[in-house]
Order: C-alpha cells, then sequence, then structure tokens
C-alpha cells in the first residue's frame, strides 16, 4: 500500500506486538478475551473474561488497544478512548465495534479490516500492497480460520521478503493460537499458502499451512489502522446511531466466539 507510514497505527501496532511477545507470550489459547485487564486509555479497564487465556480475534483487539496506549502516552492525544462510547468495545452485538471484529453472525464485517472500514478508524488493502503491521483474517482449506496481525511476507523456504513479488509464498504474523501454555497463547506462525505446500522449517519456527489465497473475495481480509489523527468521527457516529437504533433482535441481542471455526489449531501445534 502506497500509504505513508504517518498515515497509518503501524509503527505502535508492531511495537505493541514486540511487547507482548516479551511479556504475554505462551500463556495458552483459550474462548476468552485478553490475558490480562487492558487499560483503556484515560477511560478505564476493558475487563479481561478469563485471564492469562486469550483467543485470536481478542488478540486482534488487544494488539489494537495496547498499540493506542502507546500512541496516547507518547502523543498526549487520548481521543481514540473517547472516539466512540466504550460500551462499543465491550458487547458482543452485532453492530459494536468488538462485535465486528469478533465477526458474530449479522454482523456486517468479515475482518478486523472492516470493522475498521465501518467505524471510520481504517481502511481494506489488497494482499499485495500489505506492510507490517497490518491486520489479516484468513481462511484454511480445512474449513478453519485466523485473525492475525501481519509482519511480512515469506519465500517458499519460510524467508522473509521485504516486498511483495512473484517469490511470496506465504506471511509470518503474530497472533493468539494453539493449545495450551507454553505454547499456546500468544506467539509468531509461518503461515504457508495451500498451493505453495507446507516445507518444513528449522529453528523451532511454528507453521501454519492451507491458507487460501484470495485476492477478491472475504477469504483473505487485509486491512490496517490509522493514525487517530486521521479518524472519521461522522462516520463513526453513523455507525453507533445505526447501533443504537436498532430494533431487530438479531441486531439487538450479543453475539458469541465461533470456536468451531477459530479453533486456535495451527499446523505445528
Amino acid at each position: 500500500m502506497n500509504v505513508p507510514a504517518t498515515q497509518t497505527l503501524n509503527t505502535y501496532v508492531l511495537r505493541a506486538v514486540d511487547m507482548l511477545a516479551h511479556t504475554r507470550s505462551g500463556l495458552g489459547y483459550g474462548q476468552a478475551a485478553f490475558t490480562r485487564d487492558l487499560k483503556f486509555g484515560d477511560n478505564g479497564i476493558l475487563k479481561a473474561s478469563n485471564p492469562p487465556l486469550t483467543m485470536c480475534v481478542a488478540a486482534q483487539l488487544e494488539i489494537l488497544v495496547e498499540a493506542l496506549n502507546l500512541y496516547s502516552n507518547e502523543s498526549g492525544d487520548f481521543s481514540p478512548f473517547h472516539y466512540v462510547p466504550k460500551y462499543t468495545w465491550e458487547r458482543l452485538r452485532p453492530l459494536d465495534l468488538r462485535g465486528q471484529i469478533w465477526i458474530v453472525d449479522h454482523s456486517p464485517s468479515h475482518s478486523a479490516a472492516d470493522a475498521f472500514v465501518n467505524f471510520g478508524i481504517g481502511e481494506r488493502v489488497k494482499f499485495n500492497e500489505l506492510n507490517p503491521g497490518s491486520f489479516v483474517n484468513l481462511n484454511r482449506n480445512n474449513g478453519t480460520g485466523h485473525a492475525v496481525v501481519f509482519l511480512g511476507y515469506i519465500d517458499s523456504a519460510g524467508n522473509e521478503l521485504k516486498t511483495f513479488s512473484a517469490n511470496v509464498a506465504g506471511f509470518r504474523y503474530f497472533s493468539s493460537q494453539g493449545k495450551g501454555a507454553p505454547d499456546g497463547g500468544f506467539g509468531y506462525r509461518w503461515a504457508f499458502f495451500s498451493n505453495t505446500g507446507c516445507p518444513g522449517l528449522s529453528g523451532g519456527r511454528k507453521r501454519d499451512c492451507g491458507i487460501i489465497r484470495s485476492e477478491n473475495s472475504n477469504l483473505l481480509v487485509a486491512g490496517y489502522a490509522k493514525t487517530p489523527k486521521l479518524w472519521d468521527q461522522k462516520k463513526a457516529a453513523e455507525e453507533v446511531l445505526q447501533a443504537h437504533e436498532a430494533t431487530d433482535p438479531l441486531l439487538t441481542t450479543e453475539g458469541s466466539f465461533n470456536a468451531a471455526f477459530f479453533t486456535g489449531i495451527t499446523t505445528d501445534d
């Protein structure tokens, strides 16, 4: 994507990933949200449901919140934590921010990137235009999926590539996956597309194979969060108002995490 780094949150997302990798890795994967209660800027906390277990869509949200904490602490701009009502970060109704990142039933979202677009805080981009620090939702050829943060393209041997090319066989990512501790929970994976095989990797690098490669569908959805100074308050207000005025029980009832789809299991788990 030809978007200046100063217009995205990617730098802070990568710093959050590095912090989480060093302080909260391997605490276990489970049907729960957040490894701990999360400081929500200057606006209270987001409560963890069963710490330290967390699953992948919750991992995306934890990374986002910690990236925003880093941004706000350095810039003095705490507007992200007042941009929309805090409850939309907490509820799982289909039209809430959290419900859209969770992709609950009847949500107008297939990914975190879609949620960002709907609330005016980010954009979808094509896979071949991604920069590290973007958010990706993937599907596998075994009927499961995952929600991750993109860290870079890789070739068929798992080597990192600085830019997209014909040599791209997959990508490296960070999220929560696996089974129990110390292997499950926050960690890195090397994901390979289904048409590139599943090569063995050295150095303890864990694979995630069978990823469906698609540029024109909702099977591989990618995007980034903008720097908060570029967030679209009008668009967010419209999304919040739509949720507030909804009367259809399908839209006013909290959804749930799809554990049958987001199993957390990758190739080497």
